[in-house]
């Protein structure tokens, strides 16, 4: 059966490595063309620094932001796209809000590579002091890690002796961040309530008050994007909260290089919504490793066993003849992958953003209720997708290759309310 009801996760910074994405774009092409899409709006070989390294250049915050940027977005087309999978909600650790901004379609692609490059440079910018440290406390809450924190930070009181809890990745793991004496005094502290303290080999006190003239110049940089509308929900890792709308993106994301990451938050809206699997996209598996303790599935796609996992459910479906969710589904896959050649915002909401949201909640009302997906439901996802082409301006004979497409993987011999497949006129089109 398909996945139920899930969400999709992006890591952060850190979870680079050499080699990164180059299995998936030998894999698929839709992979390979989204990465020179970046190497093409960054003016750079993005890419090749990823599959090649060295690893000194990949690591870089300006190199490493806008590499796990590119490669989410990457393989979210291909669980998309390819798989035809849509999320039921989207959370990112960090760097990865913004990917799964990205991917809910509230931050272009280009405009959030240039935006993640220009975010690494402030930060590597906010490093070149030398006067941050973050270290990783394991085994303690994150209660008694506050409480350390504070107790360091008030041996000092002329601002210059701060140290601040920077990431709760869980119930066990938490991140320190500030000024290098100040962490140095909250690590003593907590190795002898009996933590393992990791100093970590960062560039600078990410997720700090240290930060802030970093977060002013992003703000500036955040405010000449323009974003739209989420196509599904995403939580804020500041809040644990899903945005509102498109309007608190500027502020959350700025606010985010000073305040912590708050990833126990997002499990916990998580699960409060029901939400029991999750897949993690992305280099590596870091968000599959932190939810071990919270009793919740999740499948890595850079893990390849997991991708097979992830792949294979999606190929699965009922009987031939009979409507399915993953019908619906592949629906919306397909709207958000037409290319759009209509500018006015107006026709776009009305004819695309309006009927894709619907089908967006009949699909959440049928998960709930249990009910069979009917040929009145079918009909609703293939108006929708009438309105996408059109609003769109999409040619007729793409229109005729993705109908006939959904004829073929669901064994379908017709589309209700669809005009009848003409065998000849797409036989001209190869």
């Amino acid at each position: 059966m398909m996945l139920d009801k899930h969400a999709i996760w992006f890591p952060g910074q850190g979870s680079q490595r050499v080699g990164m994405g180059k299995a998936h774009s030998e894999r698929y092409e839709i992979v390979k063309d989204t990465l020179e899409e970046a190497n093409e709006a960054l003016g750079r070989n993005l890419s090749g620094l990823m599959f090649e390294g060295p690893m000194t250049e990949l690591t870089k915050t300006e190199n490493a932001q806008p590499a796990i940027l590119a490669l989410g977005v990457a393989m979210y087309r291909v669980y998309s796209r390819e798989w035809g999978y849509v999320p039921a909600i989207a959370a990112g650790h960090s760097l990865g809000e913004i990917t799964a901004l990205t991917c809910s379609g509230a931050i272009a692609f280009p405009d959030a590579l240039r935006l993640v490059h220009k975010r690494g440079e402030l930060m590597q910018g906010a490093a070149a002091s030398g006067i941050g440290a973050m270290a990783a406390v394991n085994g303690l809450s994150p209660t008694v890690v506050a409480l350390a924190c504070l107790e360091a930070s008030a041996s000092c009181t002329d601002g210059n002796h701060v140290v601040v809890v920077s990431n709760i990745n869980s119930e066990q793991q938490t991140v320190i961040s500030g000024h290098k004496e100040a962490v140095r005094q909250a690590s003593q502290r907590l190795a002898l309530q009996g933590a393992s303290v990791i100093p970590l080999q960062v560039s600078a006190p990410f997720h700090s008050p240290l930060m802030a003239p970093a977060a002013a110049q992003f703000a500036e940089e955040l405010s000449r994007i323009a974003y739209g509308e989420l196509s599904f929900p995403v939580v804020s890792s500041l809040t644990g909260m899903p945005y509102k709308d498109a309007g608190e993106i500027a502020e959350l994301l700025a606010r985010g290089l000073t305040d912590p990451v708050n990833w126990t938050a997002v499990i916990r809206y998580l699960k409060t919504d029901n939400i029991t699997t999750a897949v993690e996209i992305g280099p590596g598996n870091v968000l599959k490793r932190l939810a071990q303790r919270d009793h919740l599935s999740v499948f890595a796609l850079d893990d390849r066993e997991d991708e097979v996992h992830v792949l294979t459910m999606s190929r699965q479906s009922e009987p031939a003849g009979r409507y399915t969710i993953e019908l619906l589904n592949r629906c919306l896959a397909i709207a958000t992958c037409i290319r759009n050649r209509n500018w006015n915002q107006v026709e776009y909401e009305q004819g695309v953003s309006v009927p894709y949201r619907g089908v967006q909640r009949l699909i959440d009302q049928l998960r709930e209720s249990g009910e069979q997906v009917s040929e009145e439901h079918v009909k609703q996802a293939l108006a929708m997708l009438e309105s996408v082409f059109q609003t769109k301006g999409a040619p007729v004979e793409e229109k005729e290759r993705r109908f006939e497409g959904l004829r073929t993987e669901f064994g379908l011999d017709s589309l209700p309310g669809a005009a009848p497949y003409n065998r000849e006129y797409a036989d001209s089109l190869q």
